[in-house]
């Protein structure tokens, strides 16, 4: 039998290992001697002379890609000359195929330099043996700490990526890390922080407040997955990037002189920054406040404000503020060359030449708005100020309102106290009672005289209603003695006033309540016995009931709540409490149409309808287009909604307003009631 021997043989030191071992004694001093040089990265490859052969898993080369885009190559590769000027890698193949990797990606520039060594081709079996047998890659605490030590030593950033062969930027994205509280870097050691997550955090300079984000993510998490954009969402709180336009009508010097820091994201790739943003909001207010009191001494109006938000012609606003600039007046030149103007924007084929058309018709209106600017104007009036939607704005013309006062005897305020607000600027009437006034009065009437139809059909279905309006007026006529009467929407001579208001409204024969009065009336006519011209005596016979809806039905033709103006003034519509008896609604008639409402008002109203509407963003867009195509626009943003003008309601209780919607390419059933 044989016999087994489980003696271990002696250990033999091959040749062939000691070749090696010397080579690497060699090419640790060849190396130690050969200083850093930057070829282009198009010059490298991988050398033939490499020892690797198996390809390196995908993996680990995006790893490493990673980790080089987001601090750079940190160790330089080791090279041997080959023909034609190229370079073969022996020593640093994994990192060649990561910023290959990057290259295709987009993220590194062929003409690129890299830091290498170059070697003679003896010792470059030994190099590519001393990086796959020795080497282990460096994890990115240890490289952040690298950095930290050459600044610890005096070095600059321009200096250490001299040194090792990096930009200065990147060098300065490494330092930042390096400022992260020591507790972060040691959780970044242990791999229970991120590097991506590092970078969210080093936005924020004070090292306790890193930690204070951190842990307080942690818990909000409950554990450590918060994302990096939640970390930076977490620090930057209350700030405005400085490339917002608010930041950018402040100006960077303006809010370094005021005291202000600018946070910069070294590692975003648009070099993103942030300022404070109540800093900010006040550097806005200072500059609004100085530049109406540049405009105030330089055009010569009475008085001047600002504020962030542009005056209104609804809400609060008016009742301290009445936007009182005067309608452009046109010659008959002018006039003559707006339609020829208006005729040739029709035909035109280019924007460009649209745009050039439509600069000369408004440069004719502003000519003909700064006729109407007259020194007497501007003593009554002001300029105001605004940033409103990322603009600047002037609203020129602005009319200060205060209630009339009286004195404790009673009489009138004095001359001498009226004359002080008239030099102020301060013009002491009562506040404009009716939204109307800043309307057009033609399309005041023929707004009212809609709304007047509307009423007169919904009433004349309703006999309670009118019999009750009808016995008022008659006790009215009775019992008041007194000369100050109610607003009375019944004319109690019962003129039909059909045929004015259907010329008058914007609808026309074809408007629904219209066409609902004359098919009840048509209906009605039917049922009446002959004669009953003759007398009244028929009546006597009738059910009561249908006395009744015959009487309500006639009542309404009497409704009269057309809107007339009278001194710039227009008269407040006597509908109201007639419409809340009547649960009235006057969306359930009529809607607004382009050429049947928005074609009537200017671009800023059409502007202020969006607005008040809840569509800020479409306001914004309508700004920039012709006042047709903004009618069109402002028709089919509303038409899902059931808009009305707020002026031609009674007051309704207050509603949430929709948000904002930054998306301005709408359609309506995005705003759909």
């Amino acid at each position: 039998m044989a016999e087994a021997n489980a003696k271990a043989k002696p250990a033999v030191k091959s040749t062939r290992a000691g070749k090696i071992e010397a080579a690497a004694q060699e090419l640790e001093t060849t190396l130690s001697q050969t200083p850093i040089v930057l070829v282009p990265f198009s010059a490298l490859e991988k050398s033939p002379l490499n020892v690797r052969t198996i390809p390196y898993p995908a993996d680990s080369v995006a790893e490493l890609a990673d980790s080089i885009a987001a601090l750079g190559l940190l160790h330089n590769l080791v090279v041997h000359t080959l023909p034609e000027g190229k370079y073969g890698v022996a020593a640093g193949g994994r990192r060649l195929a990561a910023m290959t990797l990057l290259a295709e990606r987009g993220d590194y520039a062929v003409s690129d330099t890299v830091p290498v060594k170059i070697v003679p081709d003896a010792l470059a079996v030994a190099a590519s043996m001393t990086e796959n047998g020795q080497r282990r890659d460096m994890h990115p605490a240890e490289q952040i700490a690298g950095f930290r030590t050459l600044a610890a030593e005096g070095k600059s950033p321009a200096q250490i990526g001299d040194l090792l062969g990096y930009s200065s930027r990147h060098v300065r994205r490494c330092l930042k890390l390096a400022g992260l509280a020591p507790a972060l870097l040691d959780e970044l050691a242990q791999d229970t922080l991120t590097l991506e997550q590092c970078q969210a955090l080093a936005l924020e300079d004070d090292p306790a407040r890193q930690v204070q984000v951190w842990e307080a993510a942690k818990q909000y998490y409950g554990g450590n997955h918060a994302s990096a954009s939640y970390l930076r969402s977490q620090i930057v709180s209350g700030e405005i990037l400085t490339g917002s336009a608010p930041f950018i009508f402040v100006g960077e010097a303006a809010y370094a002189a005021a005291g202000g820091v600018i946070r910069r994201d070294l590692f975003s790739d648009d070099d993103s920054a942030f300022a404070d943003r109540l800093l900010t909001e006040k550097l806005i207010l200072e500059k609004l406040d100085a530049e109406a009191q540049r405009l105030q001494k330089e055009e010569g109006w009475a008085w001047c404000g600002s504020r962030t938000e542009a005056l209104r012609h609804y809400g609060e606003d008016r009742k301290t503020w009445l936007l009182h600039m005067p309608e452009p007046e046109f010659s008959a030149d002018e006039e003559e060359q707006i339609r020829e103007l208006d005729a040739a924007i029709e035909g035109c084929a280019t924007c460009d030449d649209e745009n050039e058309l439509q600069q000369k018709l408004e440069d004719i209106e502003s000519a003909a708005r700064a006729r109407a600017l007259t020194p007497e104007f501007k003593a009554q009036h002001g300029v105001f100020v605004s940033f409103e939607f990322g603009d600047f704005v002037v609203q020129r013309g602005v009319l200060r309102v205060e209630e009339k006062t009286k004195n404790t005897s009673g009489d009138a305020q004095c001359p001498d106290t009226e004359a002080a607000a008239n030099k102020a600027g301060i013009t002491r009437i009562a506040p404009p009672s009716e939204k109307a006034d800043v309307f057009p009065a033609t399309l005041v009437k023929a707004m009212s005289s809609e709304r007047t139809l509307a009423v007169q059909a919904a009433l004349a279905g309703n006999a309670q209603v009118s019999v009750a309006l009808l016995t008022w007026n008659l006790c009215h006529a009775i019992f008041n003695k007194s000369y100050c009467k109610s607003p009375n929407p019944l004319k109690f001579s019962l003129t039909n006033s059909q045929y004015t208001l259907k010329n008058n409204s914007l609808s026309g024969e074809n408007g629904t309540a219209l066409v609902a009065m004359q098919t009840r009336a048509s209906e009605i006519e039917k049922t009446l016995p002959e004669g009953w011209k003759d007398s009244f005596t028929w009546l006597l016979d009738w059910p009561q009931e249908y006395v009744l809806k015959l009487l309500g039905f006639c009542v309404a033709f009497g409704i009269d709540g057309v809107q007339e103006r009278l001194y710039n003034r227009t008269a407040p519509s006597p509908l109201e409490p007639l419409e809340a008896a009547l649960d009235f609604d006057l969306r359930d008639w009529w809607q607004p149409t382009a050429e049947g409402y928005f074609c009537k008002l200017s671009k800023d109203q059409i502007g202020d309808a969006l607005a008040g509407a809840g569509f800020s963003g479409r306001a914004r867009d309508v700004a920039k287009m012709k006042k047709s195509d903004a009618a069109e626009a402002a028709a089919d943003t509303v038409s899902a909604t059931r808009w009305v003008p707020d002026w031609m309601t009674r007051p309704q209780p207050e509603a949430d307003v929709p948000a904002d919607n930054t998306d301005t390419t709408l359609t309506a059933a995005d705003h759909a009631a």
